[in-house]
């Protein structure tokens, strides 16, 4: 009963509610440090990322926050002057609260430290498949000073608020306890004057870790930093400038292609294999847990003949994990296949 009331709840604020949205549909190389010791944060520096993702903020009336990443949607509620973390959900996978767990004064204040609180939720994995339990604390903290972010050459603000959100998380299978996955979700956003009591962000910046713990050494599985778009953002692209859009690839063929991709697993490296029916279609091979966790990605263009993407599995724990392998830009879905990293 708990549970559908939550998602009935949730259902009816992305319908009916009004909503203050933010969109950072620039996906930018994360900053590297301690960024909450920092007084400025640089990102005209930075190499523009190609693998198309996007951060979007919406706040629904007064009671309710989503953030939406790479398609996995966070929800957060706002009680009074709180702000709480409730839940989280995509395509494969619905995560829960038992409680809300308590993050930060609204509007958000420099020097705040939650104290990091433990939680616990569940859930269902796997395309809703299985039940799925979590456990973990959620650290927030910000910065003490004020300091200056610059999105762009010329586009610096001052001022400015960084916050960190570190979630701590450790998840399982409730039907196979040990398929367990420990993972370290760490999100930095910066806000504004005016975004400290709105908690619309001027760029968000999120990297997850696999493992027990964080430190300056650690290499991320995934990170990457989201701004709003700006009007001469002059940097190197990794990406050709082309439009993949002009491609007008048949859907049949390239889902054709897809399914006849070839998936090895050879020790810690996984390789796919896929001969796509032109060049230039944007490629992506997935790895993620059965709760929909992505742990690991590869992009790349296709060459028109036989392309081969490996991706090293060295961090991965032993256990079960599902390779996705997509085409961006095309409506098709992605091939997925199970694999077993030993």
């Amino acid at each position: 009963m708990k549970k559908t009331l939550f998602l009935f709840l949730l259902l009816f604020a992305s319908l009916i509610l009004p909503a203050r949205e933010m969109i950072l549909p620039m996906a930018l190389a994360p900053l590297q440090g301690n960024l909450l010791q920092m007084s400025t944060w640089d990102f005209s520096q930075q190499w523009i990322a190609g693998d198309k993702a996007k951060t979007t903020i919406c706040v629904y009336g007064d009671s309710l926050l989503a953030e939406t990443y790479d398609g996995r949607r966070f929800w957060y509620d706002i009680i009074g002057d709180s702000l709480l973390y409730s839940g989280e959900e995509d395509r494969l996978t619905s995560i829960s609260l038992d409680k809300p767990v308590y993050i930060s004064s609204v509007p958000l204040s420099h020097g705040a430290n939650n104290g990091s609180p433990v939680f616990s939720a569940c859930g269902k994995g796997g395309g809703r498949q299985f039940s799925v339990s979590e456990f973990g604390s959620l650290e927030f903290a910000s910065s003490a000073q004020p300091g200056v972010l610059i999105l762009a050459p010329g586009d610096t603000i001052s001022n400015v608020l960084a916050v960190r959100e570190l979630r701590d998380i450790t998840a399982y299978p409730t039907d196979d306890s040990l398929a367990t996955t420990h993972l370290i979700a760490e999100t930095y956003r910066w806000y504004d004057s005016d975004g400290l009591a709105s908690l619309l962000p001027l760029a968000v910046q999120r990297s997850v870790y696999i493992g027990t713990s964080v430190s300056l050494d650690s290499n991320p599985a995934t990170s990457m930093a989201f701004l709003p778009e700006r009007v001469g953002f002059d940097r190197r692209r990794q990406d050709d400038d082309g439009d993949i859009n002009s491609h007008q690839a048949n859907a049949d063929a390239v889902e054709a292609a897809l399914n006849a991709a070839v998936v090895t697993c050879d020790g810690r490296k996984v390789t796919v294999r896929v001969t796509m029916p032109q060049s230039e279609l944007h490629l992506t091979v997935d790895i993620m847990d059965a709760a929909g966790r992505l742990y690991l990605h590869e992009d790349a263009f296709s060459s028109g003949t036989t392309d081969e993407m490996t991706l090293d599995c060295t961090s991965l724990r032993q256990g079960q994990y599902i390779v996705a392998t997509g085409v961006e830009d095309i409506a098709v879905a992605p091939k997925k296949e199970l694999i077993i990293i030993r």
